[in-house]
């Protein structure tokens, strides 16, 4: 199977295992708001545990509980990103904050952050757990960076956007049982999550104005100004991936994964750049 049927079936269960978990909250208004919040995403992050989970020999079933968990924290991180910025769209629909209000859509945040942390908890046990809270407390430092520290773009978004990337990873080693390789996870997830963002920012410059650009985006503007935006990204892509590459050779994965493992930074490159229209960088 390839990465992207691969995808396409994980999505798909993520969904499912969405609806059940929404099914098992009783309160309407709580399930009515959270139920937008998690709503159409791309699964991209639940399904890498899952993959990771099958190519470190695990059952796939084991990786159902870390794959809702990180999709959970990300719907609810990207909620609470649209009120910071002032977004009011979101996965092609109005954003939760325009439906249902700030307030509302906080305090169901703030529910279900620490639910997701708590299937986690649940699912792999304490020091999974204890991983967890690290990489989610290391998002919200990089969005504070994100708003108010333009001094440093790559540890921005790998606090930013790579925690969460590094949380869908290292889980797959819990979920596998393959514990030995928690740091090597971690870091695959790293480089994947930097690789992602750095192509997300470039896409902005793409679709976007330049005075509508905000967030990490915002500091490639130096780039952008010099006319140099191209060959900085294509870069940034290039150095991460092979780190990528070299990492990924000394990690247990069954052979007939490597393939696919070895194409995930295209994929994700890829499917950003094809979404918004674009060629290549």
């Amino acid at each position: 199977m390839g990465i992207i049927e691969f995808w396409l079936e994980a999505k798909t269960t993520i969904d499912k295992l969405i609806e059940e978990f929404l099914n098992s909250n009783r309160d309407w208004d709580l399930v009515d708001i959270s139920s937008y919040i998690l709503k159409d995403g791309k699964r991209f992050r639940g399904t890498l545990n899952m993959f990771f989970t099958v190519a470190l020999g695990g059952d796939i079933k084991d990786s159902y509980g870390g794959a809702l968990a990180i999709e959970i924290l990300h719907s609810a991180s990207l909620a609470l990103d649209d009120i910071v910025d002032l977004d009011t769209t979101r996965r092609g629909d109005k954003a939760a904050w325009v439906v249902y209000g700030n307030r509302k859509v906080i305090f169901i945040t703030n529910y279900l952050i620490p639910t997701a942390l708590r299937i986690i908890q649940t699912s792999y046990g304490d020091d999974a757990l204890n991983i967890s809270i690290e990489l989610w407390k290391d998002t919200s430092v990089g969005a504070l960076r994100d708003m108010y520290d333009n001094s440093d773009y790559i540890r921005t978004i790998e606090l930013k956007t790579g925690s969460l990337f590094k949380l869908s990873t290292v889980l797959s080693a819990y979920a596998s049982k393959h514990y030995n390789t928690k740091q090597q996870m971690l870091d695959v997830g790293k480089y994947l999550g930097i690789i992602y963002q750095v192509i997300d920012d470039f896409v902005d410059y793409k679709t976007k104005k330049v005075e509508e650009i905000n967030g990490s985006a915002k500091q490639l503007f130096k780039y952008y100004r010099e006319g140099k935006l191209e060959e900085y990204v294509r870069s940034v892509y290039l150095e991460y991936k092979q780190k990528y590459d070299e990492l990924i050779s000394n990690i247990p994965f069954q052979s007939k994964y490597i393939s696919e493992i070895r194409s995930l930074p295209e994929f994700l490159a890829n499917g950003l750049l094809k979404e918004a229209n674009i060629d290549k960088i």
